[in-house]
């Protein structure tokens, strides 16, 4: 899944579709534009590709934090699962 960051350095409108990945677990671009013409990043300054990652991980971090559900419970149920006696005596595995 990709993600799309918008903002401005410098003069520069900046849209950047970015991923995380799994194999290398870092963020990764996959396309930007600035003035909506066609970028990369190492066009681009180390300190402005720096920057721009922290800002890529910033937005990262805040996605995934609201596709948290606060409902969520992993409490497992063990005792749920356990067949009954009666069950096991009358099939005949007890």
């Amino acid at each position: 899944m990709t993600y799309i960051y918008e903002t401005v350095m410098g003069t520069k409108k900046l849209v950047v579709e970015y991923c995380y990945s799994s194999l290398h677990n870092k963020i990764k671009v996959v396309e930007m534009t600035a003035d909506g013409k066609f970028h990369r990043i190492n066009w681009m300054s180390e300190n402005g590709r720096n920057h721009l990652m922290s800002q890529l991980m910033s937005d990262y971090d805040k996605v995934m934090l609201g596709q948290q559900d606060s409902d969520y419970d992993s409490e497992m149920d063990l005792d749920r699962d356990v067949p009954e006696l009666d069950h096991l005596v009358s099939i005949g595995a007890v």
